[in-house]
């Protein structure tokens, strides 16, 4: 098993927890992760919440029948948890009883129906951890410098899903997660049009990366009105897929307020969507695959960190543009990127008169290292 950086502190995160909630991508391998960890040093029972006898086993919530499933193993990691209808009163159980000697590990691919309470007081207990698939931390430093740089463009086309970048036929593999993760399994709580139009929508957005978009425009597109693009974006944030940045205004001359830009957590999920596996060199859309893989990379960096961050993008009605914009107190951060390192992007004139005091950063294949290496 690869080393990861969250190792050291999950493991004395789960050493001292009754329970945990582990968030993240739906085939992700979360669950095998935390299995592979914990049997470092303990015993551990996974459970599948998503097969047929055990949904039915939790349909009726009593000490008891949570004994016999849990069993003695000390922890219990019950798979895709967020599909458990009665979770809240299991939580409950574990927090406020002393019934079980198992510390439980809830591993979610999408925020589980909670009473805002409850999620609150775990928040402060510290007891919700997010585990995205392997980062560009992580991936760097198991390779170093030179041979990442040889895999870097294989990252831009396929991701960062590990069975995918160990996979014999990646494309198949991409293929397979995307229609499970969101035509299949995106929310079995929410009413969702599996078919044509969500398709429609995000590929729409896959098409349209990095492009100020209205819940309109992507609507139209894909025969939907404005509350269901809204209420489908949300719930593909909360899965994981997608990364939804609002536009950054001041009420400036030009600015645009009303627009959000879409980026995917994991470029090859994007790729899969419209179906484009070709290398760099063919490709006319590198640069937002660029700009997609440099943002999420350093999101998920942040979160990680626990850095206080906001994100933005900047751009006026007449086009001029700013790609990514990080404001962190009173520091703001400006980005431009491009994949070609010869070129140097033009920083609009507008903007520097704005916001005097914003540091202008330019990204390409010889400075990205250390925008992702940053940790404050």
């Amino acid at each position: 098993m690869m080393n990861r950086i969250y190792d050291e502190s999950l493991i004395e995160k789960l050493k001292i927890s009754k329970l945990l909630i582990v968030k993240g991508p739906k085939h992700s391998q979360k669950s095998a992760y935390l299995a592979g960890l914990i049997e470092q040093f303990s015993s551990v029972r996974v459970i599948d919440c998503e097969d047929k006898k055990i949904k039915q086993a939790f349909k009726t919530i009593d000490v008891d029948t949570l004994k016999e499933l849990f069993g003695n193993e000390k922890y219990v990691v019950l798979k895709e948890a967020q599909s458990i209808e009665l979770l809240q009163q299991i939580i409950e159980l574990v927090l406020f009883g002393n019934h079980f000697s198992n510390a439980i590990i809830l591993s979610c691919s999408f925020d589980p129906v909670l009473v805002e309470e409850l999620m609150e007081a775990l928040r402060i207990e510290d007891a919700i951890v997010t585990l995205y698939p392997l980062l560009f931390q992580e991936l760097a430093n198991k390779s170093g410098i030179v041979q990442f740089e040889k895999e870097l463009e294989n990252h831009l086309i396929y991701g960062n899903f590990p069975q995918v970048i160990h996979a014999e036929h990646p494309e198949e593999e991409l293929m397979s997660i995307v229609e499970k993760t969101i035509f299949t399994h995106l929310n079995p709580t929410e009413r969702i049009n599996k078919g044509g139009k969500l398709r429609k929508m995000l590929q729409y957005i896959s098409f349209e990366l990095g492009e100020p978009l209205s819940y309109n425009e992507i609507g139209q597109y894909a025969g939907l009105d404005n509350e269901t693009v809204e209420r489908y974006v949300d719930l593909l944030e909360r899965s994981y897929v997608l990364i939804r940045i609002p536009s950054y205004y001041n009420g400036n001359k030009y600015e645009l307020k009303k627009t959000h830009t879409f980026y995917f957590l994991d470029n090859g999920v994007r790729n899969a969507l419209i179906k484009n596996f070709n290398e760099p060199d063919l490709r006319i859309d590198i640069d937002k695959l660029w700009k997609n893989w440099l943002i999420a990379e350093k999101i998920k960096w942040n979160h990680l960190l626990k850095n206080n961050v906001s994100y933005y993008f900047w751009r006026t009605h007449t086009r001029q543009q700013i790609d990514f914009i990080e404001i962190s107190g009173d520091q703001i951060f400006a980005y431009k990127s491009l994949w070609d390192k010869r070129k140097k992007p033009k920083f609009p004139e507008s903007f520097k008169s704005y916001y005097p005091n914003a540091s202008l950063h330019a990204l390409n294949r010889s400075t990205y290292w250390a925008f992702l290496s940053k940790k404050k």
